[in-house]
């Protein structure tokens, strides 16, 4: 039998083992599923690594390209004859710290439902809608996302990734805690978009995922330069990357309208969210 050594995994243990079918291939990520749709990931190097799965060399990543089938226990992957045996295990939930406040929608990126990147946030078409929503769920108000979730292009559409960059955002500055949830039970989201788009939504509502968008908000809790994680970022997907860029934007948008509101009028200072140094 072949002995892989993936480069790291990440989500397994959250992952029932037993059997997984191939569920779709593409150049940089070939996905297993159970029946009940969830899913598994073989990610190769060079565009960051989703919340469940396995990161392999590209090298690697040929060599399991023809897998149909793959047997889980624990972290270990087995298929036809190759064992798949990561080297270690990576955590990908953010850090809570504040946000540096960046002007990061200066890109000319398109995305999937806003058109490009580089206008002013406020005049997105649903700029405002997606903004209220934020706000009533800070406020502890029920959301519903059944108009954008699911909607515009993609294996993950356009308005999926938008809500995990907001969620991404918020879990980086700790506004976790209002009584109600930022998303639908998963058997209700399971009908409104891609079982793919599931997996990532499921884990951003837990508080994880992909290395880009974590290398990003590491970046705003620093004071390096975000060029570098907002390029990687925006190299995910067709579209992918630039609305998850737009959802951490509307999301810090919001956030710092809502810090302002709550601080002392003389203190002039953000819990959470500063406007850059």
């Amino acid at each position: 039998m072949k002995i892989i050594n993936a480069q790291a995994c990440a989500g397994l243990s959250h992952l029932p083992d037993g059997e997984w079918r191939l569920h779709s291939r593409f150049s940089q990520a070939i996905n297993y599923c159970r029946p009940d749709d969830t899913l598994l990931t073989l990610f190769r190097f060079g565009k960051g690594m989703g919340p469940a799965g396995v990161l392999l060399t590209t090298r690697h990543f040929a060599a399991c390209s023809h897998l149909t089938r793959l047997i889980k226990q624990g972290n270990l992957l087995w298929g036809a004859d190759i064992l798949i045996r990561p080297r270690r295990v990576l955590s990908l939930t953010p850090e809570v710290a504040e946000l540096r406040q960046d002007n990061v929608h200066v890109s000319p990126h398109l995305s999937g439902l806003c058109g490009a990147l580089n206008q002013p946030l406020a005049a997105m078409p649903i700029f405002d809608r997606f903004t209220q929503e934020l706000e009533h769920w800070l406020k502890g108000e029920t959301l519903d996302w059944s108009w954008l979730i699911g909607c515009g292009p993609g294996l993950t559409p356009a308005g999926d990734d938008m809500l995990i960059g907001a969620l991404a955002v918020l879990y980086a500055t700790g506004h976790t805690s209002s009584p109600r949830p930022f998303l639908p039970p998963a058997d209700q989201l399971a009908h409104l978009t891609t079982s793919v788009s599931c997996r990532y939504l499921n884990s951003a509502r837990h508080g994880t995922f992909s290395t880009p968008v974590l290398r990003l908000l590491r970046r705003w809790q620093s004071t390096r330069s975000v060029q570098y994680a907002v390029q990687r970022l925006l190299n995910v997907g067709h579209t992918s990357g630039a609305d998850t860029l737009l959802g951490m934007a509307m999301a810090q948008q919001v956030l710092r309208q809502w810090e302002s509101r709550r601080v002392h009028a003389r203190s002039g200072n953000n819990t959470h969210v500063y406007s850059g140094c």
